[in-house]
């Protein structure tokens, strides 16, 4: 079992390379104007591999402009090789062949998975038989990796490792990813809600071209409040996202299973700035 720690800010890499995880995740998932420019990624890569520390490139999806950037960054990362690259862009994926050094993994943008049921709670309501309950929620809470013509396509193009979120419910559907031949990374701590399709803290801060971005995500993150939900939802850069709380029971469950990777978040959400505080929250979930 690997922690890893991911961040798309390069001044908090030192301090996450002495805080004792397994690897480094640059880069973000979800916002394409985070891409780091060809040299922060060189900083990037050769700071943590000096120290000795595994390296992984986290991408978003991309506009055509943001793929040649990519594109100028892989050929970097292929030369020196052993490097993870999580694609969340089917474009990406599509030229990621021309790379042989490079080891691509399904992101979760590319792979769905149901946070509730809607029907379930009709189903109640409607005294619907538990067998009947159990096998909709059966079929609800698989990801889209549950097929197994889905996993082979993706591991014809080599494919050996997915993200998914943390929805406990979920997690039993997991074995089949991990019996068929996949590598399973869980994100411990926020699960994507949905995408703006602008990106609103930008534009609530009045950041008018998203390619001159100042990036106040950086330093912000927006509490959107549902009472009635009883949710923490925050706006974080172009996404939102609800904050969890993993359970250490359900953290050894999935150890037990057989999970490869616990990914943790380190952004203005997670409030995770210093070591010490990285090296608590790993210790909580090993311990």
């Amino acid at each position: 079992m690997k922690i890893s720690i991911q961040t798309d800010r390069f001044e908090m890499l030192e301090e996450i390379t002495k805080s004792g995880c397994d690897k480094v995740r640059f880069g973000s998932d979800f916002c394409e104007w985070k891409i780091p420019s060809p040299e922060l990624l060189r900083e990037a890569y050769r700071l943590t591999r000096k120290i000795g520390v595994e390296f992984s490139y986290v991408t978003p999806r991309l506009s055509s402009k943001s793929l040649e950037i990519v594109r100028e960054e892989l050929a970097f990362l292929d030369s020196n090789g052993d490097v993870d690259v999580v694609i969340n862009d089917l474009g990406l994926f599509n030229i990621l062949g021309s790379y042989p050094n490079l080891r691509p993994h399904l992101g979760r943008r590319l792979v769905f998975m149901s946070a509730r049921c809607p029907w379930l709670q009709d189903a109640l309501r409607f005294r619907v038989g538990f067998f009947e309950r159990k096998k909709l929620e059966e079929i609800y809470y698989q990801t889209s990796l549950n097929y197994l013509p889905t996993i082979r396509f993706y591991q014809k193009y080599g494919i050996k490792g997915a993200d998914v979120d943390w929805i406990p419910r979920c997690f039993p559907y997991l074995d089949f990813l991990m019996k068929n031949g996949l590598s399973v990374s869980v994100h411990l701590q926020l699960a994507p809600v949905t995408v703006t399709r602008r990106c609103h803290t930008a534009r609530f801060l009045g950041e008018k071209d998203p390619w001159l971005c100042s990036k106040p995500c950086n330093a912000k993150a927006f509490l959107l409040r549902q009472p009635t939900l009883k949710l923490e939802l925050y706006l974080y850069g172009n996404a939102i996202f609800r904050l969890i709380q993993p359970s250490l029971e359900d953290a050894k469950k999935l150890r037990k299973q057989g999970v490869e990777e616990f990914i943790v978040a380190v952004n203005p959400v997670t409030k995770m700035e210093s070591r010490q505080e990285m090296e608590a929250f790993i210790q909580s979930l090993t311990s």
